[in-house]
């Protein structure tokens, strides 16, 4: 859980497409990126 003004740990992981995964400092190397993040696809609520 990050807290407000913490910076995004850059060596986290993160799947970009379905074979394929990305740092975010990767991402974010060539200027701001926008993420979203679907936290229930396979919750039963």
């Amino acid at each position: 859980m990050l807290r407000v003004g913490e910076r995004v740990p850059g060596e986290a992981r993160v799947w970009t497409t379905p074979r394929e995964r990305a740092t975010l400092d990767e991402l974010v190397s060539n200027g701001p990126i926008l993420l979203l993040f679907y936290l229930f696809d396979w919750s039963s609520t």
